[in-house]
């Protein structure tokens, strides 16, 4: 049984579609092949590279895995915790969740000028998580193997928490683990 009301001879006396208002198949097919053939494109540059987010404590470029960060945040208020090392600025509530928060150049003993605006790097999930203390905002970061230096010939000392280091233009990018 038919769900509309209309009958036979109604449906057989509707207007035809106008044959210039139908649709070309083959420009469509067309038009779907070079949209399959972008999105190959894209995910083929993908594999290539090696994407990161980028950001900056002072002179130090630092990486992180694009799924590592979790948040960006302006500056939260930070709670002391009393006996903690010098690099541990305190813990920041995200969420009702409590998150130790660094600053690198203590941890690490460099100098740097202290940006206008600092924010929180919120990495890692649940009880892994950890805020770093950043001077930029993040940025997506594209490098290939051939962007790639030995750690051996980057003197910092967080290269010990390294897992790769990458030349962009005159910029050593520091792959860490948080």
């Amino acid at each position: 049984r038919r769900s509309d009301s209309r009958t036979d001879s109604q449906l057989l006396n509707m207007p035809q579609m106008d044959s210039a208002k139908s649709v070309d198949i083959e420009a469509l097919k067309a038009q779907i092949d070079a949209e399959i053939a972008a999105r190959l494109a894209v995910e083929a540059d993908f594999e290539n590279h090696i994407h990161r987010r980028g950001f900056s404590i002072g002179d130090l470029k630092l990486l992180v895995k694009m799924d590592a960060a979790s948040e960006v945040v302006e500056m939260p208020k930070l709670f002391r915790l009393p006996g903690a090392p010098a690099g541990v600025k305190g813990l920041a509530n995200r969420y009702g969740r409590v998150v130790p928060v660094v600053d690198l150049p203590s941890i690490f003993g460099f100098q740097h000028e202290r940006a206008a605006a600092e924010w929180l790097l919120v990495c890692g999930r649940g009880e892994d998580a950890v805020g770093i203390i950043i001077d930029s905002l993040p940025e997506r970061k594209k490098f290939t193997q051939d962007d790639e230096v030995s750690l051996s010939q980057v003197a910092h000392p967080i290269t010990v928490y390294a897992r790769a280091a990458y030349l962009e233009w005159q910029d050593t990018w520091i792959d860490i683990d948080p």
